[in-house]
């Protein structure tokens, strides 16, 4: 893919966050045995990843990589880093261990996994280097003192569509400066997001500039296939907000059960796409969303029925969330992390809709599974269910 053949060989190459990756080299240099880890935090596809890779190779050390997220309890962290974080190498050269995606330590499946982390970090005789996407996760505020935090920013779009210029010269590739513009915000500062878009060739340029309401509303009030296709091109933000609009205004119109019904397996398939792109990060599925929503969509509700809906979750809900409920923050972060999003995102859009799916007891089973949860949430999902249909 693109976004691997182009990734930046050297320090000099890379764009966007200067500060952090100076702030990053500078700790390394100061580093000593037993100090702080750092933690580098920011969205995906700001360059966290690169970063460490091409610091330890410009520093010389050598670099010894894992996904905690990968690898969840303490015994399988020691039996693969162990030996790194308490030795040097036979030669006595420095290595550098780097644990990705550790606000993937979550749930029950973290049997003393971040415990071990602090103290390996007090005790190491290699810097330790960790990165995550999601600063308000329950592991990266456990990390806590262990860690120096080091922000990673978006880059702004106009940085993004210099990037992707230049990506487009090299390929041979004529593009429109609008067309990169319009590839650089959809992917809303994730730098290797707009390089599997440019490569995938999605259609970017819109024939008109529309709001997310104008957009989905012209999309179920298209006189033809052609005219909802382009309307859903013209929808402002990401991919993931305009199904979730779409979703919405479906869920929430006056149409016959039976066609809202057909409507929600077009959604529901369209969403199973998305879930597949987002995980592997094939970002060339994309190409094919928009399509199957004008095509079988559109043909279900194409009629007007359904419009723009601001949703949000009932506020009842909200209070016990945010107050005192461990258990819905913590099946929100185990599902975000499989989605893509963020655990705020998922309990305030999302929450409400599993949480009425939960009265079936097959899609609670599917659910507990999926996420690898106890038979104690059964019950929890079920009470939480029968609340949910009583609002």
């Amino acid at each position: 893919m693109w976004s691997e053949r182009h990734r930046p060989k050297s320090i000099d190459e890379m764009v966007g966050n200067d500060e952090g990756r100076a702030k990053l080299a500078l700790w390394l240099k100061k580093w000593k045995s037993g100090g702080k880890a750092a933690l580098l935090v920011g969205p995906p596809g700001t360059g966290k990843t690169t970063t460490v890779h091409l610091i330890a190779e410009k520093m010389g050390l050598n670099l010894i990589e894992l996904n905690a997220s990968d690898t969840r309890t303490k015994d399988k962290l020691a039996n693969r880093i162990g030996e790194a974080i308490a030795s040097t190498s036979l030669f006595g050269s420095t290595s550098l261990i780097f644990l990705d995606e550790v606000d993937g330590l979550a749930g029950r499946s973290d049997y003393g996994a971040v415990d071990f982390i602090k103290d390996a970090v007090k005790n190491s005789k290699n810097p330790v280097v960790m990165a995550a996407n999601d600063p308000e996760s329950d592991e990266v505020r456990k990390l806590g003192a262990a860690v120096t935090k080091i922000l990673f920013r978006r880059p702004e779009q106009e940085v993004v569509e210099k990037r992707l210029e230049s990506i487009a010269k090299m390929e041979g590739l004529q593009v429109e400066k609008a067309e990169l513009a319009m590839l650089a915000k959809a992917a809303n500062g994730d730098l290797r997001a707009a390089v599997n878009f440019l490569q995938s060739g999605i259609p970017a340029q819109k024939d008109e500039e529309m709001t997310s309401s104008e957009a989905v509303d012209a999309f179920f009030g298209a006189p033809d296939e052609k005219t909802a296709l382009r309307a859903l091109r013209s929808y402002p933000g990401p991919p993931r907000d305009k199904l979730r609009d779409i979703f919405t205004a479906v869920v929430k119109s006056r149409v016959h059960e039976e066609r809202k019904a057909a409507a929600l397996d077009v959604i529901s398939r369209a969403d199973v796409v998305m879930g597949r792109m987002m995980r592997g990060k094939d970002w060339r599925l994309l190409r094919y969303l928009d399509p199957m929503l004008a095509s079988e969509l559109w043909r279900v509700l194409g009629d007007g029925g359904p419009r723009y809906t601001l949703d949000g979750a009932p506020w009842p809900l909200q209070v016990r969330i945010w107050n005192d409920s461990k258990k819905l923050k913590e099946i929100a972060g185990l599902a975000a992390k499989r989605l893509g999003t963020s655990q705020r995102g998922f309990l305030v859009r999302d929450m409400p809709y599993v949480l009425l799916l939960c009265s079936d007891a097959r899609f609670r089973g599917d659910l507990l599974r999926g996420l690898d949860l106890g038979e104690n949430y059964d019950l929890f999902l079920a009470k939480e269910s029968t609340r949910g249909h009583s609002r």
